[in-house]
């Protein structure tokens, strides 16, 4: 969606600049000068719009896959559990009423 109202805007400030720009009349350097602006932004932004799509479709795109075949692995079970050793715990001599 964002694509469409990126191509969208852009097109409409190009069109808009260049109608602006080549209107004539009182303050038409002032005019001329908004429209090159709304042109160039219109420009630029479709050039961004076109850069972001490019850059999507190019990260989008699966990995090639390696021609060689994977080297075959052994399923591992899932009943193997790794233990660690256990610590003895310290031995804390109790006081008070604790050592009931």
């Amino acid at each position: 969606m964002g694509v469409i109202s990126g191509t969208a805007l852009s097109v409409m400030l190009t069109a808009g600049g260049v109608v602006i720009a080549t209107e004539g009349g009182p303050g038409a350097v002032q005019h001329y000068v908004a429209g090159h602006v709304l042109l160039g932004m219109g420009i630029g932004l479709f050039a961004t719009t076109l850069i972001r799509t490019a850059a999507r479709y190019i990260l989008a795109r699966p990995t090639r896959v390696s021609r060689k075949m994977p080297a075959a692995q052994e399923p591992a079970d899932p009943a193997t559990v790794a233990l660690l050793p256990l610590r003895a715990a310290a031995v804390v001599p109790l006081r008070g009423r604790h050592a009931a």
